[in-house]
């Protein structure tokens, strides 16, 4: 096998390696125990209560689509702690019908998502610096760790 091509299969593990290690880490940080697990499917993430599991995507386009999502699924996990399971789900589900009810999306304009998503922008300023250099510093160092590995 080629240099290059080793290399960026190693660059695809690592990235799939970091995404589960990092989400681990803030699932923790959070004072969570909720499971992290990468799954293919067209959803960024998703909370499962039932099992207390947040589920990723293998890749994603950015850092910070990455953390969005993390921390969007850490707000699930912590209104379903806060609330119990069966209450969480409850309330999650009548606010998806009272959205629908109003000719609205019940997941886009469900008030419990909302929340996630407020959650998720104001949090990610604790971990990415916004700039577009940061952004472009963090990719670019990850890609020369890898091709300094192989090389």
């Amino acid at each position: 096998m080629g240099k290059f091509k080793k290399m960026m299969e190693a660059s695809f593990l690592m990235e799939r390696i970091d995404y589960v290690e990092t989400a681990k880490q803030l699932v923790k940080k959070y004072k969570l125990k909720s499971k992290v697990k990468i799954t293919s499917g067209k959803n960024s993430g998703e909370y499962v209560p039932e099992t207390d599991t947040i589920t990723l995507r293998p890749s994603y386009s950015s850092t910070k689509e990455f953390y969005i999502t993390i921390l969007h699924e850490i707000q699930h996990a912590k209104d379903a702690y806060r609330l119990g399971v069966k209450t969480f789900m409850k309330k999650y589900t009548q606010a998806g019908t009272v959205a629908a009810y109003d000719g609205l999306d019940p997941h886009d304009d469900n008030k419990w998502e909302e929340k996630a998503e407020r959650f998720a922008e104001k949090e990610l300023k604790k971990y990415i610096w916004i700039t577009g250099f940061s952004l472009i510093y963090i990719s670019m160092l990850t890609s020369y760790l890898v091709f300094k590995k192989f090389w």
